[in-house]
């Protein structure tokens, strides 16, 4: 239960410049492993590692309602507006409905086309269509990137929690709920494929489900099953009667001479438009400022238009955004929006007080840069799926506002690497802010921002060759959140590239580099590969005493992280002495009464408990609570975490009647005021179940692990490592009943887990193999 300080990502995000400061993390449990030290017994002595927990049976999507077998109307993704002045094109949209075909069978029908050619529309407004025909499911998948981000959200909408699985399960078991023989209409679009490898795995191979996929790749045409519908230009006739429409100027001849000159481009014809109404030009002054447009034939490969009257077009439109906002404010913007994920950003989040502070607009100016953003044709808004409750954390407003991938090219090639860079870093500076308002414990909870700020980072560093210390800062966040989220898969890579970059950038002794290089000890330690985080955890601290200084609060975090990977690899003749020196200097540098400090005599504490020391241990817990209580006060996190650790040396020490008092009032205390899903809640409920049945009060301890694994399953996912924990403990509450079977069932699930998560050679992988093999021994004696 002790605290590890971890300074991690959120070094250096808003509202910190230049140097950096050392991130102090709150007072943490060790909960699951304490509560599997507790279970005790003859498996835990055999063990002699940490165990996890896990729920009850998972989930499964096709059980829930409106996925595969409800009669919900659902409608998710951001379905993209009707544009303006939008031109029917009757020949493709008669042949996508033949394709589609009638109610009783599935559909795969593509849409190769070159981009700006209309696709997403035409697609869209089918989609439009089934939604208002009452189609039991209409999803509008974001597929450029790959399809798994937005099908796992939808999972998520569906009833799976954020976390339950991981992303490319949620999506395979997405897939295989609507892939169900029944007389239910559904409509999936994936738009924007730009890799058919990524989409084929999640094609739905039976059932009745129409997919429709808008892509600029030819390979969808000779794709087995596939029906392919090319999106070619508009017609003559049909630029020109869309140009009429959209300007109200009904020269054909003239508007016949603008189609010529953008290829009949859908995209471009449309930009045109809107640059000719709001300047009020005839179709001939149009022509005349295009021909003055000089294009280089750097921007012609980068765009990979066909025709170069498009990539006119749009730079002629940028120029008269220019011209008309002397100030600036929309074509910053502009430009923003052109640096950020081509996926789009959502409205509630481009508009927060924060992110329009750092993007020096206000939500006057935001307003109206948006509105002649999109009276241009410049940008395009969708609009998710519509809220009925909505929160702090799932608003109103589902509106994504996003810039067509070929207009986003061509703005920041026209604005040079000068203005690009600055322009990255004011897009930084936004996500920033959006950053701090995602604290590490809610990640579980709000995992489409989680995926969207991690997105938009990422998109930010592809423009960045080289990337300043902020979005490296950043970078370490979007490690962190992943981390907490329990996707290592993704975290380790993105701090290994992380630590590369800061290194190169901004140099080995730097601190971000110090502060990067922990951030990937930590990801390692979380993996279980401590061969590798304790060699990373020597060089910072080394590192951090030579070039900051012993009393630098970066270098006693550092010593902290140090000591705890020891104690984690059982090396505690060597964490004992370190966490006794690091708590002397926060004693002298920060005072007995500081956070830091009092977390530091809970790292020592917990290491004297490791060690068998339990007298000691609990004097200092006792003594650490009582201070946490005066300082804090007797509801901070602090001190019920404080709290839980003390109950927990008390069940350790075989004080069991002091042990169950205290963790039946931090519980109930924790559930008050941090509330039932909280992660800690959660780690005091598993506590005190374990406390229960060390004192032999199974009939209590059993349905609270089993209350513990559903709620942790519903909420952290099944891979994360307080669930395998979980499990681990109520298979051996199951099996100090007699219930062998069940507790068999239980250990083999969570051994494969672990090896499918951790690896073979984690120290909790050990535990479960010989966890398994003491039950099926018992088994064994039994018959």
């Amino acid at each position: 239960m002790a605290v590890r300080r971890t300074w991690a990502a959120v070094i250096g995000l808003a509202g910190v410049s230049g140097l950096l400061t050392a991130l102090a993390t709150l007072l943490a449990d060790r909960p699951w492993l304490a509560a599997v030290l507790a279970v005790a017994g003859t498996i835990l002595a055999a063990v002699g590692g940490a165990l996890s927990i896990n729920p009850a049976r998972p989930r499964m999507p096709a059980a829930t309602p409106g996925l595969a077998g409800g009669n919900d109307n659902v409608v998710f993704g951001a379905i993209p507006h009707e544009a303006a002045s939008f031109q029917p094109r009757p020949s493709e949209q008669r042949r996508l409905a033949k394709a589609l075909g009638r109610r009783k069978r599935a559909a795969l029908v593509a849409l190769p086309g070159a981009r700006g050619a209309g696709k997403s529309q035409l697609a869209a407004a089918h989609a439009r269509d089934c939604v208002k025909q009452g189609y039991n499911l209409v999803a509008w998948i974001n597929a450029e990137a790959g399809p798994i981000t937005d099908l796992a959200q939808l999972g998520v909408m569906w009833g799976l929690t954020a976390a339950e699985l991981s992303s490319d399960q949620i999506a395979a078991q997405v897939i295989q709920a609507v892939s169900v023989n029944d007389r239910k209409r559904r409509l999936l679009v994936f738009d924007n494929v730009d890799d058919p490898d990524s989409v084929k795995p999640f094609l739905p191979a039976a059932g009745t489900a129409k997919v429709i996929v808008t892509t600029n790749r030819q390979e969808f045409t000779a794709m087995p099953g596939v029906t392919p519908i090319a999106v070619g230009m508009f017609t003559p006739p049909q630029g020109v009667a869309f140009l009429i429409s959209a300007t109200g100027d009904h020269d054909a001849d003239l508007a016949r001479k603008v189609g010529l000159q953008l290829g009949w481009l859908p995209l471009g014809l449309a930009q045109a438009a809107a640059y000719m109404r709001l300047n009020r030009l005839t179709y001939q002054l149009y022509l005349d400022r295009l021909n003055t447009v000089e294009l280089d034939e750097v921007l012609r490969q980068q765009a990979g238009a066909d025709h170069p009257g498009i990539l006119k077009a749009t730079a002629l439109s940028i120029d008269s955004i220019q011209r008309a906002d002397p100030a600036g404010h929309t074509h910053q913007l502009l430009t923003v929006l052109a640096v950020l994920a081509q996926e789009g950003i959502s409205r509630f989040l481009l508009t927060t007080p924060h992110a329009l502070t750092a993007l020096d607009h206000d939500a006057t100016t935001m307003s109206r840069a948006l509105r002649v953003l999109a009276n241009a044709s410049l940008i395009t808004l969708a609009e998710r799926e519509h809220v009925d409750r909505p929160t702090s954390h799932h608003p109103a407003d589902q509106v994504v506002i996003a810039v067509h991938r070929l207009t986003a090219t061509i703005i920041r090639h026209l604005a040079g690497q000068q203005r690009l860079s600055h322009t990255i870093d004011n897009a930084t500076a936004m996500l920033d802010t959006l950053t701090d308002d995602l604290p590490l414990d809610q990640v579980v909870h709000r995992r489409r921002e989680l995926d969207e700020l991690v997105t938009h980072i990422l998109a930010l560093c592809q423009h960045s060759p080289q990337p300043t210390e902020l979005l490296l800062a950043n970078c370490n966040w979007a490690g962190q959140v992943l981390k907490s989220a329990g996707r290592l898969d993704e975290a380790i890579p993105l701090h290994e590239q992380t630590l590369v970059d800061c290194e190169r950038v901004l140099g080995t002794d730097y601190p971000q580099t110090l502060v990067s290089r922990n951030s990937l000890a930590s990801a390692y330690e979380s993996a279980g590969r401590l061969d590798e985080a304790i060699p990373l955890y020597e060089q910072t601290l080394s590192d951090c005493e030579r070039v900051l200084g012993i009393d630098h609060l970066y270098t006693l975090n550092s010593r902290n992280n140090l000591a705890g990977a020891y104690e984690s690899a059982g090396r505690l003749d060597q964490a004992i002495p370190l966490q006794q020196q690091t708590l002397a200097d926060y004693e002298r540098v920060l005072g007995t009464d500081h956070p830091d400090t009092l977390n530091s005599r809970h790292n020592l504490a917990y290491a004297y408990q490791n060690a068998g020391r339990l007298a000691e241990a609990i004097a200092l817990h006792e003594q650490t609570l009582a201070d946490l209580i005066r300082v804090l006060g007797t509801d901070h996190p602090q001190a019920l975490t404080s709290r839980n650790n003390l109950a927990n040396a008390y069940e350790a020490a075989g004080r069991l009647a002091e042990a169950i008092a205290l963790h039946e009032q931090t519980l109930a205390d924790r559930t008050r005021v941090l509330g039932t899903d909280h992660p800690q809640t959660l780690t005091s409920r598993n506590n005190l179940a374990s406390a229960y049945e060390a004192a032999g009060r199974l009939d209590k301890a059993i349905p609270l692990h089993e209350q513990t694994l559903a709620d942790c399953m519903q909420i952290l996912g099944t891979d994360h490592p307080y669930t395998l924990a979980s499990r681990n403990n109520l298979a051996y509450a199951y099996q100090k009943v007699g219930r062998l079977a069940e507790a068999i069932a239980f250990y083999e699930q969570t051994l494969a887990d672990r090896i499918r998560v951790l690896g073979t050679d984690h120290p909790h992988t050990l535990t479960s193999r010989n966890n398994l093999a003491a039950a099926l021994r018992a088994a064994d004696q039994t018959t």
